[in-house]
């Protein structure tokens, strides 16, 4: 006769679960291999409640409904903080355990996760002074400028200005840390990043143009706390917010990771977006040997490199003149491929960063500044922040011209507001709903209302993203645009020209009777 499951022992109960398994769901697509929609063995537990089920770790458990809810950024943070090497990346960037007799249930996962729970004002209070302001859409900052790398091949080969790299090229160079936390490019699946730690230029070269797809950075933390050093960090919002809570968790984090340069964020972008992009390449997909995001300067074409040197255009490349921008694209796929988490987000210029960085959407603010050659629009942050990018100012490694607050808060306006509102507004029905929300707050309190204009143009983002909560359907929508939306790209690339230059004929216009302030 069998004992009960309360007078099993917990290493017997572990023998039952498998060493490795996932703490998510499995998806309809993996079906086939894995059952449809099959919560994880962690949410089954091995009775009817956590009380039955002793042996499986109460911060597994936890894990396994921070992501059942919807709440996991896919930072990488997790697997960063893990003492013992329990959970690594599973196909889609959320943690899986691999190795569970490690655990020891230390519950430092689910302390350090930026998407269950960032104390706003904590942290606000910690780096400004100052409690958080809901509808400062790009939080505090000590200078605002547009700038690019001084090195002709850095700037010609960024996403931007290269102003990312020249910060952390000049700090490797000159010994101040020994490697940055970045992103590189799969080797085998070119358009997936990879968290890497480049310590050489040549490593960091690799690192340039942007990576759109879901990049667990924070992974990396792992490598922070086994090797001493000085480190610098790239990523986006919730990767900060992470690194933030890890350093608390942490003292070799904290110590360590002495400079964070934030990315401007308006979402990341779930992979199967690109499996489908990657599928309209047809037999040439099998040729790509490297996934270039743009090619060209503000806003630039997205192109892929085929195994013969040769440049070919992601999308529309039998067709002559006109192709979409990589922005005009992206914004497509913001409105299918949105994660969940991404929605209830409001940061999006990584308000918490020591330096921000990200295009400038913006009138030029001087006839001498060409947006078309490559620049970025930085925010110095911190006076660690505002250190390094001085330092570099003096070491003739870049172009600077700075800005007055005004054109600060005019640049990244539309996509920051955006972000900020949809979110307000995507956690108010998530909690009327009863779902599971990011705790912003010990208490939650109240978020600004939206009423008049804000409403109706919140009202319709959110309409726009109607196919992120329909996952069965919006594969067939982005593969109806790559093969069958060219003139709607066409007609959408006249409007946001007309929009472009009404913008910067008013702000010129507004310059020269009242001045750049």
């Amino acid at each position: 006769m069998s004992a009960p499951a309360s007078d099993i022992t917990k290493s017997q109960l572990l023998r039952i679960l498998p060493e490795e398994s996932l703490l998510r769901r499995t998806s309809p697509s993996q079906s086939s291999e894995q059952g449809l929609n099959t919560p994880s063995a962690f949410l089954q537990g091995l009775g009817s409640s956590p009380k039955d089920s002793p042996a499986i770790p109460r911060a597994l458990r936890s894990l396994a409904q921070i992501i059942d809810g919807g709440l996991c950024h896919r930072c990488g943070s997790c697997i960063g903080i893990c003492p013992t090497k329990v959970l690594e990346l599973d196909k889609e960037e959320y943690p899986k355990v691999a190795h569970l007799s490690a655990c020891t249930d230390c519950d430092l996962c689910v302390r350090v996760c930026p998407g269950d729970e960032f104390d706003l004002n904590h942290f606000h209070r910690a780096h400004y002074n100052t409690d958080a302001a809901l509808d400062d859409t790009h939080g505090p900052f000590q200078r605002g400028v547009l700038a690019h790398s001084t090195d002709p091949e850095i700037r010609e080969h960024s996403t931007s200005g290269g102003l990312v790299t020249a910060i952390l090229l000049h700090l490797i160079e000159t010994k101040q840390i020994d490697g940055a936390l970045t992103i590189g490019s799969d080797p085998t699946t070119p358009w997936r990043g990879k968290p890497m730690v480049a310590k050489t230029k040549e490593e960091l070269l690799s690192t340039m143009k942007s990576k759109y797809a879901i990049s667990p950075t924070n992974e990396s933390l792992a490598f922070v706390r086994e090797n001493p050093g000085r480190y610098a960090m790239v990523g986006l919002p919730c990767q900060i917010h992470g690194l933030l809570k890890a350093s608390e968790l942490d003292p070799r984090i904290k110590e360590r990771v002495v400079l964070s340069i934030g990315l401007f964020c308006h979402a990341a972008i779930e992979h199967e977006a690109f499996e489908v992009i990657w599928k309209s390449l047809g037999e040439r997909a099998s040729r790509v040997r490297r996934f270039i995001s743009r090619v060209g300067k503000h806003p630039g074409t997205p192109y892929v490199e085929l195994d013969d040197g040769s440049l070919y255009p992601v999308y529309f490349g039998d067709r002559s003149g006109y192709r979409p921008s990589s922005i005009e694209v992206i914004n497509v796929l913001y409105r299918l491929y949105t994660p969940v988490r991404c929605t209830t987000c409001f940061d999006g210029l990584s308000d918490f960063a020591d330096i921000s960085v990200g295009d400038p959407w913006m009138a030029p603010p001087d006839r001498s500044i060409d947006f078309f050659k490559g620049w970025s629009f930085a925010l110095l942050r911190t006076a660690r922040g505002v250190a390094a990018y001085d330092a570099l100012q003096q070491a003739n490694k870049v172009e600077s011209f700075e800005i007055t607050r005004r054109e600060v808060l005019q640049s990244n306006k539309l996509m920051a507001s955006e972000k900020r509102w949809r979110a307000f507004r995507m956690i108010e029905t998530h909690r009327r709903q009863g779902k599971p929300i990011p705790r912003y707050y010990p208490e939650l309190k109240e978020l600004p209302r939206h009423t008049g204009v804000q409403f109706v143009k919140t009202e319709m983002h959110i309409l726009s993203h109607l196919f992120c909560f329909l996952p069965n359907v919006r594969a067939r929508v982005l593969q109806f645009m790559l093969a069958q939306g060219y003139w709607l790209f066409w007609l959408n690339h006249k409007r946001r020209g007309l929009r472009t230059l009404t913008r910067d004929y008013l702000t010129s216009l507004r310059t020269k009777l009242f001045g750049r302030e």
